[in-house]
């Protein structure tokens, strides 16, 4: 600005031996551009107006880089529109230069629109006739300027708090039909910006259009796909991605194991939570088919399945494999195959088990404390629940209200509604406090042992206390008084409870698990072969 003052000076000072010529105002304006000194621009444009030089191609231009650094993209555009009307032809800066107003709008619609309008023009001949430029290369230049726009603006898409996944997979398409191609590296750096489960759908397709390209994919892009597979719940397509690993590469390394792993154990312990067990089975089946070492961890996982939907004799063969497999049992795995064994009572292959954990050096815990001391109740062995209980109270281990939960329910199911009561004496002697299980296991234990009375007092002592009965200890209750020609006071007994619950619900289909964990459901009827079969035939 103070050469171009001392410029204008000189001219007043000589007449007309100094001009201030149109390549001064131009270079003037494209110094003040990259100075970010934009006060001035409206300055020299009056000079130029007073001075009676007039703009060309190269001042539009300029301008407009102007208003975009400004912030003013809507006015670079509408100049350009000015610059056409008034019979300038754009030069390849020009059209360049809108694409940049287009990138900071972030608008990759509108930017491979006018690309592609650019593209059909030259093609036709309507552009690109200037001898002073090498159009063929300043096209490519453009392209290449498209692609980089289009990336760009499809990278903060992704990073942006709002869900854009569907305007990415949009411009994608878009790009498809402008006959233009991101490159493997651009495709691989907006895998890395999938980092919600909502992208998704996102990584997928970016996934599958690198392996289309028949180019090389780097192993870290895969783990990353993987990852956010198993971030959106989507295990089966995870699991399709280490697949590729194994059949075309590259090959998987540790990280990609503990991946796949890791989404296993998902499955899982979703199969467990819910009694799945036959899922549990499939899923270990599959993990063997993969090359996938079960550990303790996911053979547990299907044991403790097995136990929750009673299925005593997969448990068993579970068990077998995991031992084959190498894999020793924990406390985890011996308490789930003494659970199944005892819900099928089973009771002397149960206590084999025990002498065997108690062989291999594995110490109890309290769930397998209280299995036993329910398989002693139900056999009506208590000189052995009683050993069992006292060496619960000299290792430190219990009992609690759920171990004599345990026995009383024992002595329910097993007529025994004197040994119930003794055991619930015995309970309050360690000063342990009863809940609404024992007081519902005993009131079972009387009512199944003919004696409506005892029951009835005891649905009573339970309501003083403030405990909230089941329908199901209700309904015994009134239904024993009446088989037994007994008057009660059903008055007293309150409202009928509502049903509660249950937290455990076997399915003898799989749909809300495979609706859960986003797997196929396979329509065929389960084999229970399955369960050993496969671990066989992939070990031949």
């Amino acid at each position: 600005m103070a050469l171009f003052e001392w410029l204008k000076r000189k001219k007043n000072e000589t007449g007309s031996s100094i001009q201030l010529n149109l390549f001064i105002y131009n270079n003037l304006l494209g110094a003040l551009r990259h100075a970010e000194n934009f006060d001035y621009a409206k300055e020299v444009l009056n000079d130029m107006e007073i001075e009676g030089v007039h703009p060309n191609v190269v001042t539009y231009n300029t301008l407009m880089g102007v208003y975009i650094e400004q912030g003013q993209k809507v006015n670079a555009l509408k100049l350009f529109e000015e610059m056409q009307l008034k019979g300038f032809t754009p030069s390849p800066s020009s059209y360049s230069t809108v694409l940049f107003a287009y990138r900071r709008m972030e608008d990759g619609f509108r930017a491979l629109a006018f690309f592609v309008d650019i593209r059909n023009k030259y093609q036709k001949g309507e552009i690109g006739k200037d001898d002073n430029e090498d159009w063929d290369y300043e096209f490519k230049k453009l392209e290449n300027f498209t692609i980089r726009i289009c990336y760009h603006v499809m990278r903060v898409w992704l990073v942006r708090n709002a869900n854009l996944s569907f305007e990415v997979l949009r411009l994608l398409k878009e790009i498809d039909k402008a006959g233009i191609r991101l490159g493997c590296e651009e495709h691989e750096r907006l895998v890395w910006a999938c980092t919600r489960e909502e992208h998704y759908i996102v990584a997928k397709e970016l996934y599958t259009r690198i392996r289309e390209m028949d180019t090389h994919i780097s192993l870290s892009a895969c783990n990353h796909v993987i990852w956010v597979m198993g971030k959106a719940k989507k295990w089966w397509a995870a699991l399709e991605i280490y697949e590729d690993l194994l059949d075309k590469g590259p090959k998987p390394n540790n990280i990609s194991y503990e991946l796949i792993v890791s989404h296993f154990n998902v499955l899982l312990s979703a199969a467990r939570k819910k009694g799945i067990w036959r899922w549990g089975v499939r899923l270990l089946n599959k993990m063997v088919e993969k090359g996938l070492k079960p550990g303790s961890r996911e053979w547990n996982s299907v044991l403790v399945a097995c136990s929750k939907a009673s299925e005593t004799s997969a448990a068993i063969e579970i068990f077998k494999r995991m031992v084959e497999n190498g894999e020793k049992p924990t406390i985890i795995s011996y308490g789930a195959l003494l659970s199944s064994l005892e819900k099928g009572k089973l009771y002397d292959e149960a206590l084999k088990v025990w002498e065997h954990m108690d062989k291999m050096g594995i110490e109890p815990n309290l769930y397998a404390y209280t299995i036993l001391a329910s398989i002693y109740s139900a056999q009506g062995k208590f000189d052995f629940l009683d050993s069992i209980i006292q060496e619960m109270v000299r290792v430190g281990i219990g009992p609690t209200v759920v171990t004599f939960n345990a026995i009383i329910s024992g002595c329910a199911k097993n007529n025994r509604g004197t040994d119930a009561c003794e055991w619930f004496e015995r309970m309050k002697s360690l000063d342990i406090v009863p809940n609404e299980v024992t007081y519902e296991m005993l009131i079972e234990a009387f009512v199944n042992d003919g004696k409506p009375m005892l029951a009835y007092e005891l649905y009573l002592r339970a309501l003083k206390m403030g405990l909230i009965l089941s329908a199901k200890a209700y309904d015994a209750v009134v239904r024993s008084s009446e088989m037994h020609g007994k008057l009660i006071d059903i008055c007293s007994l309150g409202p009928r409870p509502l049903e509660k619950k249950k937290n455990v619900k076997i399915r003898r289909n799989l749909r809300e698990f495979c609706s859960l964990a986003d797997v196929p459901r396979r329509s065929e009827v389960f084999d229970r072969k399955e369960i050993y079969s496969l671990y066989k035939q992939v070990h031949r």
